[in-house]
């Protein structure tokens, strides 16, 4: 059988580049060369923690973009030349991680792009917008509009959705979607410098997260009660979580993306990781902590949990989203351009294993900030 290159943590602490079999699809799936592969803060838990890891090596990556090199039986919204963007869901135990020359996929985990949208930047675009859409649309329970934007806003347009980190890969999305669907009052947390950016995607209010008044600046803004009925959190460290819990109503209800980080930062570095709130440090009310089902919440109706990890278990159990949202409701947002791909940190330079260590090193440093780290595989 033909092999081919990519790049995984082959123990835990060190990643080599390796030569793996180039698989034929089987039934609904279909061969993606890769042009481009973008990494996540969840590649350097993998490399430096072996978190997730279920055997190794373990490749890395959740997007690619790329062509498709050939189908697998019964695969009819794909040909062969197709320019698709994808997503994996580590489902392989990492063998079917998009950092690699070529990687067999499940059609449905493939969207087709645009000519007016390049490959590299595609590569930033399907685990945080299909995370943002699944947390809108399913976990927080908002309806699905029939088409993007919408004609005719909601009837709840006007509910206050926070969401926090919204300078975040995931949290730009979220404020594109909600904007796209006719949501009015959408508060918006991070720094500064990204305020007037955000505005342009649809934050109705944006405010600094670090400002000791953050709560009451929320409350004046929102009006009512003061309280956020709907929110998410695109940074899920016990710190972001604290925050929110002391302006989430009573009856609402939260979405977190996993796993959970200790302390306050977006970073793993060596702290532990968690797939549900420790209980001694909860910061929610104990009516809001009965157990459900560890994979996908812990709530009385106020805090849902997922991840693209998880997406495999939980997405895909949504059967219009697993039949629409890749296949038929991305392309064409990117085509409207109702969504723009985050903004791309490209690497391009040294060989395919340089350029992976060059992009653990900025996401480990916590010196990427709003853009996506896009290495080039072709």
């Amino acid at each position: 059988m033909a092999k081919h290159n990519a790049i995984a943590a082959v123990a835990k602490g060190q990643f080599e580049a390796v030569q793996v079999e180039t698989e034929k699809p089987g039934a609904g799936e279909v061969l993606v060369k890769v042009a481009y592969a973008s990494m996540v803060t969840f590649d350097t838990s993998l490399n430096d923690l072996g978190f997730g890891v279920l055997e190794y090596p373990a490749i890395f990556g959740l997007n690619a973009a790329g062509t498709v090199a050939e189908l697998g039986p019964d695969v009819s919204s794909l040909v062969v030349g197709d320019r698709v963007t994808a997503l994996q869901t580590y489902k392989h135990g990492g063998r079917r991680g998009t950092m690699q020359e070529y990687v067999v996929l499940p059609a449905f985990q493939c969207a087709k792009v645009p000519d007016s949208v390049t490959l590299d930047s595609a590569a930033t675009v399907p685990d945080n917008c299909i995370t943002a859409f699944y947390a809108l649309f399913d976990q927080l329970s908002l309806p699905v509009p029939i088409t993007f934007p919408v004609s005719t806003p909601p009837s709840n347009h006007a509910t206050p959705v926070l969401v926090y980190g919204a300078g975040s890969t995931s949290g730009q999305y979220a404020l594109q979607v909600l904007h796209a669907a006719g949501y009015t009052n959408v508060v918006a947390t991070a720094s500064p410098k990204h305020h007037a950016f955000l505005r342009t995607l649809g934050a109705t209010h944006v405010f600094d997260y670090a400002s000791p008044t953050l709560s009451a600046d929320i409350a004046r803004a929102v009006g009512g009660d003061g309280k956020i009925p709907l929110a998410l959190d695109a940074i899920s460290a016990e710190g972001t979580i604290a925050r929110i819990a002391k302006i989430l109503s009573p009856q609402g209800t939260a979405a977190f993306l996993l796993p959970i980080k200790s302390g306050d930062n977006v970073t793993a570095g060596e702290a532990p990781l968690y797939w549900e709130i420790p209980a001694d440090r909860n910061p929610f009310p104990p009516y809001h902590h009965t157990q459900i089902c560890s994979d996908l919440r812990l709530c009385g109706g106020a805090l849902w949990f997922l991840h693209a990890k998880r997406l495999e278990f939980i997405l895909f159990q949504n059967e219009y989203l697993k039949e629409n949202l890749m296949p038929k409701i991305l392309p064409e947002l990117l085509a409207s351009g109702v969504i723009q791909p985050n903004r791309v940190r490209l690497l391009d330079q040294g060989t395919f294993k340089e350029r992976v260590g060059t992009g653990l090193v900025l996401l480990r440093d916590n010196k990427i900030n709003g853009e996506k780290v896009v290495v080039k595989v072709a």
